[in-house]
């Protein structure tokens, strides 16, 4: 596995990659407005470091993160269909805990309240709730 910064020009087919994962959950939440989510994906992608994950055979998906002051928060994680359940997220998530520990910060992130698979993972992966939406739940991991 691979993760790269994101180039110049490559928004257009990351926004493909963002339509193909969270399309099915933002549609049963708040219904899908595509321009909205182009203007919304193009705010994150300026406020994140966005970077690509890359497989020996593609392009896996991307994750951004915000690196704070006081904390290390995961806004997304974009895996495409083919490379899920295949390890591919927990040696993402498993590297940012290591930054994480390494500075000595928690690492946070919210997952749709319809992603049970996600939060799943993340639960196996020691994070913890702290808190819940009517769209969302918000969970941690402390590093020890």
């Amino acid at each position: 596995m691979d993760v790269r910064p994101v180039a110049d020009g490559e928004d257009v087919w990351l926004f493909e990659i963002h339509r193909t994962v969270f399309r099915s959950h933002i549609e049963q939440i708040w219904g899908w407005d595509e321009v909205w989510q182009q203007g919304n994906f193009a705010s994150e992608l300026a406020s994140s470091k966005t970077s690509v994950i890359r497989i020996d055979t593609g392009i896996a998906g991307y994750v951004q993160v915000c690196d704070e002051d006081l904390r290390i928060y995961i806004r997304n994680i974009a895996l495409l269909p083919e490379f899920r359940r295949k390890g591919v997220g927990t040696r993402l998530i498993k590297a940012l805990q290591a930054a994480a520990a390494a500075r000595g910060v928690p690492l946070a992130l919210g997952v749709f309240r319809t992603n049970a698979a996600a939060r799943q993972l993340y639960e196996r992966l020691g994070f913890v709730n702290t808190s819940e939406t009517t769209t969302h739940i918000e969970m941690v991991w402390l590093p020890a």
